[in-house]
């Protein structure tokens, strides 16, 4: 099994496609093909299932992954080694989440690395894709994260409002349950933000019978308000001063209800690979920092 080999997985795994992958390695798409194959064929398992437009890896190319990253990785780290060098820490944070924590995770790694920590900011799905990959190395995304490879760590959970306009009859002087919801229709942001705990929020919603869940479209935020008084529909969000859902509203103009703790579910943490010797100290410093005392996550919005 040859370094060049394991390069070439992880890049078409993180391009979905060879002519992509042979353009970021440059390199002609037929060699690059061969080269996948070979490796499988050394493996005895096909790491990826070929469709006609993309590559999608196979659970054991999901397995594979994290090893293949971690090797690549270290063969990258040998040079910087012999130069008396550190590889930089590369962090990044969704942008759908509190100012603070991410200050907070910018701080630490700062404190915690010998060069400038490198920040990206995305999605929390996006962010996980380059995490898993190699491209970053901690990360401050919604949880929970289920892929292999990849650990995690609870910073806060988030507290739900329920957001309105007009007068859309829902009980006062109680915080909201979700069966308080029986029959509406609501809007959420996109699942493809973070799917797994965002596919989570929708299955609990719709088990205590909201009647639809609309995703909206990010461009579409700033009609958000008008959409509402058309419609009807309310807006499942967090409200706290230092989340962007409560920059983007004109709470003056709309009713809120809070949501009983406990009902939704919905945290904000740090990920980053098991594998990872190249960066485990700065690693388990700053997770050690970051992370909350005792099992209770402290709530945000």
């Amino acid at each position: 099994m040859k370094l060049s080999q394991l390069r070439a997985f992880v890049t078409v795994s993180r391009t979905g496609t060879i002519a992509a992958a042979a353009e970021r390695l440059n390199v002609t798409s037929s060699p690059l093909s061969r080269t996948i194959r070979e490796l499988e064929r050394h493996l005895g398992r096909d790491l990826f299932d070929r469709g006609y437009h993309r590559f999608e890896r196979t659970p054991f190319g999901d397995e594979f992954l994290p090893l293949a990253v971690e090797i690549v990785a270290q063969s990258d780290q040998a040079p910087r080694f012999a130069a008396g060098a550190e590889a930089p820490l590369r962090i990044g944070a969704t942008p759908w989440t509190s100012k603070a924590l991410t200050r907070q995770l910018t701080e630490a790694a700062t404190a915690h690395s010998t060069t400038t920590p490198e920040f990206s900011s995305d999605i929390s799905a996006a962010l996980i894709e380059a995490l898993r990959h190699g491209e970053l190395d901690l990360a401050l995304v919604h949880l929970p994260v289920s892929v292999p490879g990849i650990a995690t760590v609870g910073l806060a959970r988030y507290r739900y409002s329920v957001v309105a306009t007009g007068d859309p009859e829902l009980p006062e002087g109680r915080p909201l349950r979700l069966a308080d919801l029986r029959g509406r229709n609501l809007l959420s942001f996109p699942l493809m933000m973070q799917p797994a705990p965002m596919k989570a929020m929708l299955d609990a919603l719709t088990s205590a019978g909201v009647a639809s869940v609309a995703e909206v479209d990010l461009r579409d935020v700033i009609g958000l308000e008008g959409r509402m008084a058309r419609t009807g529909e309310l807006m499942f969000a967090t409200l706290g001063d230092d989340l962007p859902t409560a920059r983007l509203l004109d709470l003056d103009c709309l009713r809120t209800y809070p949501v009983a703790d406990g009902e939704i579910r919905f945290e904000i943490g740090l990920a980053w690979r098991r594998r990872d010797s190249v960066h485990q100290d700065a690693l388990d410093a700053v997770t050690s920092l970051l992370r909350p005392d005792g099992d209770d996550l402290p709530f945000i919005g």
